[in-house]
């Protein structure tokens, strides 16, 4: 069975989720399968070789696991309790790999793939029927909003499109923080001058503010990922104002035209000292 021309080819978040935690576990059963039979000529080593690529595997599948929990609106609470940690453990443990699935456009596949994950889940659909006839046969494909609630896919792809275009401009501004970073470091090795380097940290602030901006409006078009970007904001937040300090410090700095060449106070030194420790705080 092939998806109709008018089915979606990508689905809601959250049903993307789920097919991709299906696919994992599906390629977790294979791999896990291909360690039963036994060969006595296999080199040393294989085995426990084999079985450490089995358990990153299963890693990957906690992993997806956590994406698809968060997607289905599990609390990091809920999360934690389940994982038998602390919520601030199972966030610092997972976070990053919501973050990541939600930067890649929250889908199986990339966007514009001419593959549907729609079709992806009626072949795990029938890997599953086939294992044991016993087994429905949609056990995957029935469970997804897109079987059950076919007429929410064009809101589904509204929504989709305004995170889509808040992702963009979000990786945009990232490249330029990226860009800036990296100048004020070349500067600040070369030991410019502090008002050259406070420009640069200066603009980095802004940009760092105009990611926190657009953190908090993925918070609405991405309401199931809303404390990843809140965590997103507030950070980028508290790195621009490390950096607007640390502008000002630098100004500070700066010695003034009526100031003997070479001669510095006390207190420039101490405040020069000061920009230099809050440098160094931003590489870490």
């Amino acid at each position: 069975m092939t998806d109709t021309p008018d089915e979606p080819r990508v689905l809601s978040p959250r049903d993307e989720a789920r097919v991709l935690f299906a696919y994992e576990v599906e390629r977790l059963r294979k791999e896990a399968l291909g360690l039963l039979p036994i060969d006595p000529a296999a080199p040393h080593g294989e085995r426990l070789r084999r079985t450490l690529a089995l358990k990153r595997i299963v890693d990957a599948v906690v992993e997806c696991a956590v994406v698809a929990e968060r997607e289905e609106g599990t609390t990091w609470s809920q999360v934690a309790a389940a994982a038998g940690i602390s919520k601030q453990a199972a966030h610092e443990r997972w976070t990053s790999d919501v973050n990541a699935w939600a930067a890649s456009g929250r889908s199986l596949y990339t966007r514009g793939s001419y593959h549907s994950t729609l079709e992806a889940a009626r072949r795990l659909d029938r890997v599953y029927a086939d294992h044991d006839p016993r087994h429905p046969q949609d056990a995957v494909s029935s469970g997804l909003d897109a079987v059950r609630f076919p007429g929410a896919a064009a809101a589904e792809a509204a929504r989709r499109e305004r995170a889509t275009d808040l992702h963009t401009r979000l990786n945009v501004l990232n490249k330029q923080v990226s860009t800036a970073y990296k100048k004020w470091s070349l500067l600040d090795d070369a030991g410019a001058r502090p008002e050259a380097r406070a420009e640069v940290l200066t603009r980095l602030a802004a940009l760092l503010e105009e990611v926190a901006a657009l953190c908090e409006e993925l918070t609405g078009a991405e309401p199931e990922l809303a404390d990843e970007h809140r965590d997103n904001a507030e950070q980028a937040r508290r790195n621009s104002a490390s950096r607007r300090e640390h502008a000002e410090l630098l100004a500070g700095a700066a010695p003034t035209e009526a100031a003997p060449a070479g001669a510095a106070s006390d207190a420039d030194r101490g405040v020069a000292e000061k920009a230099s420790a809050i440098g160094r705080e931003a590489h870490r």
